[in-house]
């Protein structure tokens, strides 16, 4: 399966080597049937798009969003919307799980508080706040 996978993308390169975008697109979905990465769906529109089929490149990076976001990867989901909305501003689809995925997307960062290791006497470590260190 790895090696056919190997030759699979080295056909691939081949294909945009030579600028032969269709059969490109024929072996990214050949591809994407052994390895569901959402970026090769991204791929797949951009050959679209340099076929100047645009609808068809829409459908693609809306494939990969919703890709994106199962994965959990939202800022590239977000990033696959925007896309989307740069080439058809009317797309409500896009628009509208743009809204819902920046809704959720992330909570406040965990922030830790710096840590000073001290060395009692005793040789054992202990961790004491950053502010408390100095007042000893």
């Amino acid at each position: 399966m790895t090696s056919n996978k190997a030759v699979i993308i080295e056909n691939v390169q081949g294909c945009l080597e030579t600028l032969n975008w269709q059969a490109a697109i024929e072996e990214m979905e050949e591809l994407f049937s052994i390895d569901q990465n959402p970026l090769i769906r991204v791929r797949i529109g951009d050959a679209r798009r340099k076929l100047h089929r645009t609808g068809e490149a829409i459908r693609e990076y809306v494939r990969a969003a919703e890709l994106f976001a199962e994965q959990g990867f939202v800022r590239k989901a977000l990033a696959q919307y925007n896309l989307v909305l740069r080439l058809d501003a009317a797309h409500e689809d896009a628009r509208s799980r743009r809204e819902e995925l920046s809704a959720c997307r992330w909570s406040p960062p965990f922030r830790r508080e710096p840590v000073e290791y001290l060395l009692p006497k005793q040789g054992s470590f202990t961790a004491v706040r950053a502010e408390n260190a100095t007042s000893r």
